[in-house]
C-alpha cells in the first residue's frame, strides 16, 4: 500500500538519546509531504492528461482507420469504375470495328451488285444492239425485195399495160398506122374530160 502524504505528516518516531532534532525532522516531513501531494495531484492531473490525449488518440486512430477504408475503398472504387470504363471503352471498340465492317461488307457488296448489274446492262444492251441490227438487215432485206418486186411488176405492169393498149388497137382498128393514132387521139381526150 502507498504512504500517502498524510501518512508522512502523522508519522511518530520513537525518540531515543542523541537522536535528531525533532523540530526539523517534522519541518522535513512536513516538505516532503507538501512536496509529495503536489507529485501526486501532478500524476493526478498526469493521469487525466493521458487519458484524455489516449481518447484523443483513440479517436485519431478511429478516424485514421476510417479514412484508411475510405481511401481503400475509394481506391477500390476507382479502380472498379477503371476497370469498367476500359471494358465499355473496349467494348466500343470493339463495336465500332464490327459496325465498321460491316458497313465496310455492304459497300462491297453493293461495289459488287452494281459492277454485276452494269454487265448484266452491257450484255442486254448487246442483245438488244444484235437484235436492232438484225432487225434493221431484216428489213433492209425486205425492203430491198419490195423494191425488186415493185421494180419487177411495174416491168411486168408495164408490158401488160403495152401489150393490152396494143391488142385493143388491133381489135379497134385491124388497119395498120390508122388504128395507132385515133387510139392515141381518143386517150389524149379522156386525159382532158374523164367524162367522155
Amino acid at each position: 500500500m502507498r504512504i500517502s502524504p498524510m501518512d508522512i505528516e502523522q508519522q511518530q518516531f520513537g525518540r531515543s538519546f542523541r537522536g535528531y532534532n525533532e523540530e526539523e525532522v517534522d519541518n522535513f516531513l512536513d516538505r516532503i509531504a507538501k512536496d509529495y501531494e503536489e507529485v501526486l495531484n501532478e500524476n493526478v492531473k498526469s493521469k487525466e492528461e493521458v487519458e484524455r490525449l489516449q481518447a484523443k488518440l483513440a479517436e485519431y486512430l478511429k478516424m485514421e482507420e476510417t479514412l484508411r477504408t475510405a481511401l481503400v475503398n475509394a481506391q477500390q472504387s476507382a479502380s472498379s469504375i477503371r476497370e469498367a470504363m476500359q471494358k465499355e471503352a473496349q467494348n466500343l471498340i470493339e463495336t465500332a470495328q464490327i459496325e465498321a465492317e460491316r458497313i465496310k461488307q455492304k459497300a462491297m457488296q453493293e461495289i459488287l451488285d452494281t459492277n454485276n448489274e452494269i454487265t448484266t446492262l452491257q450484255k442486254r444492251k448487246f442483245l438488244i444492239l444484235e437484235k436492232l441490227k438484225n432487225t434493221l438487215k431484216l428489213h433492209i432485206r425486205m425492203l430491198d425485195e419490195e423494191m425488186v418486186k415493185e421494180s419487177d411488176e411495174e416491168t411486168s405492169n408495164q408490158y401488160i399495160h403495152d401489150k393490152t393498149i396494143e391488142n385493143l388497137k388491133m381489135r379497134l382498128y385491124p388497119e395498120e398506122g390508122q388504128g395507132e393514132d385515133v387510139l392515141n387521139k381518143k386517150m389524149e381526150r379522156k386525159k382532158i374530160n374523164p367524162d367522155l
